[in-house]
């Protein structure tokens, strides 16, 4: 299904200004559960306002009447990077799931296996409750954890880091958790 999606789009993106290229439509594209779609508006909208990011949303960006499958695929696609809110809710989620996989097809199949994955640990997962491709993940690709004790300053220096990594080219966001969770 993703190599369907791919050739499809491929040859049909535009730069911003109208013309063919390697150019986005958007900046990031965030994937997350539903359960947390509170959190991710409020993190969009404070990106999208403070740092001029434009970021794609299923519920705000996916076209109507199309399929959720080719939606996903092409939002991936049509963004710099891809931004997962990893929380309990994301693992259980097949959708959510599926968003990751896509995102790294795209990044081994089409971006010459550049870093384009960015993890936001939004809540504290015990290592054996993730799947084995997720700790390869996580050891692998740039992620951050959210802070946890609502401090503004802190939430305020996220928001700065996150949105200097998705303006960069090399998407390094890597941090170590100081408890020796994900």
């Amino acid at each position: 299904m993703y190599y369907v999606a791919r050739e499809k789009y491929r040859d049909n993106v535009e730069n911003l200004d109208g013309t063919t290229g390697s150019s986005f439509h958007f900046d990031a594209f965030v994937s997350y559960a539903e359960k947390d779609r509170r959190f991710v508006i409020k993190l969009v909208k404070q990106l999208e306002k403070e740092h001029n990011l434009k970021l794609c949303i299923h519920h705000r960006d996916f076209i109507p009447g199309t399929g959720i499958a080719e939606n996903i695929t092409n939002a991936i696609h049509n963004s710099r990077r891809t931004v997962t809110i990893m929380t309990s809710h994301f693992l259980d989620s097949y959708w959510c799931m599926f968003e990751l996989n896509m995102a790294r097809m795209e990044a081994i199949y089409s971006r010459n296996g550049e870093n384009i994955l960015i993890l936001v640990v939004l809540e504290k997962l015990a290592i054996a409750n993730l799947p084995f491709s997720f700790i390869d993940l996580i050891e692998s690709n740039s992620y951050q954890e959210f802070p946890e004790n609502g401090d503004d300053s802190e939430e305020s220096a996220f928001r700065l880091k996150l949105a200097a990594t998705l303006k960069s080219r090399e998407g390094d966001f890597r941090t170590s958790s100081s408890n020796g969770a994900a």
